[in-house]
């Protein structure tokens, strides 16, 4: 039961912690993700982030989405990401900062940055990603994780495969992408590349179909798609879910459905950001392992890749 827990990224509701959130850390929950929903200014922010150290007794992971452009989640209390158009050692820089900031305030792994190489109108990556240009998405994506590491951060890299076909926006819709294997090699997997190959601590893996890799599942439940990132990219670090409440996922499949799949299909650690979904899913994973349908070992080895990194990181400090 405690490997269920260490498999979720918990996300609650308002600027303190809930009873429920509190009770799943104290229980073996290892990571939890803030939204802008969780933040009102630095100092509580701090306080909240101490409280679920307090709570968790040991190391945790706690993540957040701070990206260049439109997904900015601490803008609003004074720590904003750099431009995407800053000269790199000025971009690094800034990235530097940022991240020593949000390292005092308890938050030690950036969801970001974006290796989605946008062709087309994307309504994913508007105002996100560096453009169309595999080598400047590079990059800038190199050069962003290399400020996080200076400020005391993590880095994921996001969206694997790449969301850069998408047309429709996988919160709002099931998104299918058909470009052929060669495009996807060429233009779309050289980012997570680099990515993987300088050190990357996760890899966000998102919801669309994949016509030319797995046109059964969305990636993010493809065991396809895990294993290519295992064994072609060779990444042995976290893979984990995008947000798990997207229509992409729940238009075609129950939240039971979605836990299940994504841990046997390879996946490390489930972004829950719906909370009710937090003890549904633990529930789950319980009772599939006690029926044989997730194996123990693959679980296990799931949780084991979370307890690693969440002692790899930044720790965060209990203040109490």
């Amino acid at each position: 039961e405690e490997d269920a827990r260490v498999v979720v990224m918990a996300g609650f509701v308002g600027n303190s912690l809930d009873s429920a959130t509190a009770d799943f850390l104290t229980e073996g929950g290892r990571a939890v993700i803030l939204f802008s929903r969780n933040i009102s200014s630095a100092e509580q922010v701090a306080e909240l982030t101490s409280d679920i150290a307090c709570a968790a007794g040991e190391h945790i992971i706690v993540a957040i989405d701070q990206e260049p452009g439109r997904v900015d989640r601490l803008d609003a209390i004074g720590i904003p990401a750099p431009p995407l158009d800053t000269d790199r050692e000025q971009f690094e820089l800034l990235t530097a900062h940022m991240a020593r900031d949000m390292a005092e305030l308890g938050i030690n792994l950036n969801l970001a940055p974006i290796a989605d190489v946008a062709q087309g109108e994307n309504p994913v990556l508007e105002g996100r990603n560096a453009g169309p240009n595999p080598d400047a998405v590079i990059e800038r994506a190199l050069a962003f994780m290399t400020g996080l590491r200076a400020g005391g951060v993590g880095s994921t890299a996001k969206h694997f495969p790449g969301h850069g076909l998408s047309r429709v926006d996988p919160h709002r819709e099931v998104t299918l992408i058909d470009a052929g294997l060669t495009e996807l090699e060429e233009t779309h997997f050289p980012p997570f590349r680099a990515a993987i190959g300088a050190g990357v601590d996760a890899v966000m893996v998102g919801h669309p179909i994949y016509d030319a890799i797995d046109d059964n599942s969305p990636a993010s439940l493809s065991p396809e798609v895990l294993r290519m990132l295992r064994q072609d990219f060779g990444f042995d670090g976290v893979a984990m879910t995008d947000g798990l409440s997207m229509a992409a996922l729940r238009k075609i499949r129950t939240i039971e459905q979605i836990a299940v799949e994504a841990i046997v299909a390879g996946q490390d650690l489930l972004i829950a950001d719906r909370p009710s979904d937090v003890p549904r899913i633990v529930a789950t994973l319980v009772a599939a392992v006690d029926s044989g349908e997730v194996a123990r070992e693959r679980l296990g080895e799931a949780a084991q890749r979370v307890r690693h990194l969440a002692g790899h990181l930044q720790p965060v400090e209990c203040a109490a």
